[in-house]
């Protein structure tokens, strides 16, 4: 009974020490993501004068996306700031000398951070989707009353690679407009008209309608010989649509876990074909080969460019294997999911050895190496991303590398430091 009252005691110490320092590493993180989005949204529509309610709603609906990095980052943190207090204060010691392992020490984190995994995956699986819905909803709905295309005397508005020029503005008509394409300096063509009457053509595209008076028009393809016109009206259609953010469909990293997988299985249908032919190719290219190196040697000597040509064609393919991008794009995020949510759990493992050192201001070194450790996962996390484009294989091993590596990292600093 006593024993069991130590370690209950070790176990709600840990535990509470765990949740606090939990609770401001959460707070650190999210504020810097959360001053990010702020940033992003206020970049898109915030300096349009939106209402306040509208940019909350926002902003709320924008917090599960950076949760997928502030759990792991938290967890890490609060495990090294707890440890590595406990250490500075002498606490392990006097836990180990009372006759208490240090496992006992370590069960209250491992079972919290375990809860943190599981919320770090519902949030991942069920509100990312579902906010990343709402979100889009909201976004779309905004900027269908925001003024997309403001009208103002003497200004310049850029639409894409499109430029308006303008003078006097009364209304919906505008004076002394130019029009030209900045995509291909060159070519293209170039508007003018002495009035020109805008109006909202097209509301769910965001498409905008000018009527010309007495518009000149010149226009070239070559870019060596330009063509003049005039005539007494024409129209012309701004589209903003690409200056909207793309609302029809969600990123893959914003899927549930059963859309991705519904995914996944269309674009394996796509990537089995190209494997099919793929390999036709190589067969079909090896029995050529193999024909033509079968033959008389007079006659190999005449058909010997055609042989060379057909072994570099083949070891081509050999060397590039098929791979498609969406397939691997998706399979990717859906692993990313659960080792976003099993890093809460994986990455306390490396902070376990602090245990077996005393350190000065204990809290305070936990976190700046937490910080190092976080930015680490961070770069192994991105650079993984990066490489799943260029293999044909699985991206399983890629995603999970950082986890698997930090993870078997702090276990075997742990058993080193045992042994010190």
């Amino acid at each position: 009974m006593a024993s069991s009252a130590r370690f209950r005691l070790v176990y709600r110490h840990v535990g509470r020490e765990y949740l606090l320092s939990f609770v401001v590493a959460f707070f650190f993180f999210f504020f810097i993501f959360f001053i990010n989005q702020i940033l992003l949204i206020a970049q898109r529509i915030l300096l349009k004068q939106v209402d306040y309610l509208s940019v909350l709603q926002l902003v709320l609906l924008s917090i599960p996306q950076f949760l997928l990095y502030t759990f792991p980052f938290s967890s890490l943190t609060a495990s090294s700031m707890v440890i590595g207090d406990l250490s500075g204060n002498n606490e392990i010691l006097a836990i180990r000398s009372s006759g208490i392992s240090l496992k006992h020490v370590f069960f209250p984190i491992i079972i919290i951070s375990l809860v943190f995994s599981f919320l770090t995956f519902v949030t991942a699986d069920k509100a990312l989707p579902w906010s990343t819905k709402k979100y889009r909803e909201l976004y779309t709905e905004l900027m269908r009353d925001l003024p997309t295309l403001e009208l103002v005397s003497n200004s310049t508005n850029t639409i894409a690679d499109m430029v308006m020029v303008n003078t006097l503005v009364e209304g919906n008509t505008i004076h002394d407009i130019l029009l030209f394409d900045t995509a291909k300096p060159r070519e293209g063509q170039l508007l003018s008209a002495p009035t020109a009457k805008v109006s909202l053509y097209d509301l769910n595209a965001f498409i905008y309608q000018l009527d010309l008076q007495n518009p000149l028009i010149l226009r070239s393809e070559s870019g060596q010989q330009w063509a003049l016109s005039e005539a007494e009206e024409a129209q012309f259609f701004l589209n903003f649509s690409g200056q909207i953010a793309s609302l029809a469909s969600a990123l893959p990293s914003q899927l549930s876990i059963r859309e991705l997988r519904a995914n996944i299985a269309s674009h394996k249908k796509a990537f089995e074909e190209e494997k099919t032919q793929y390999e036709q190719r190589i067969k079909d290219i090896s029995l050529e080969l193999a024909v033509l190196q079968e033959t008389p040697p007079e006659q190999q000597v005449e058909n010997l460019t055609t042989i060379e040509q057909l072994q570099t064609e083949l070891k081509r393919l050999e060397g590039r294997k098929p791979i498609n991008f969406y397939y691997q794009y998706y399979r990717a995020e859906l692993h990313k999911k659960i080792a976003l949510s099993s890093a809460c759990f994986m990455l306390v493992f490396l902070t376990f050895s602090l245990s077996f050192f005393r350190v000065k201001h204990g809290r305070l070194i936990g976190f700046g190496l937490s910080m190092l450790v976080a930015v680490f996962y961070w770069y192994l996390l991105f650079f993984a991303q990066m490489q799943i484009f260029s293999v044909s294989i699985s991206p399983a091993p890629l995603i999970w590398a950082p986890n698997l590596i930090l993870f078997f990292s702090g276990l075997l600093l742990l058993l080193h430091a045992r042994r010190l």
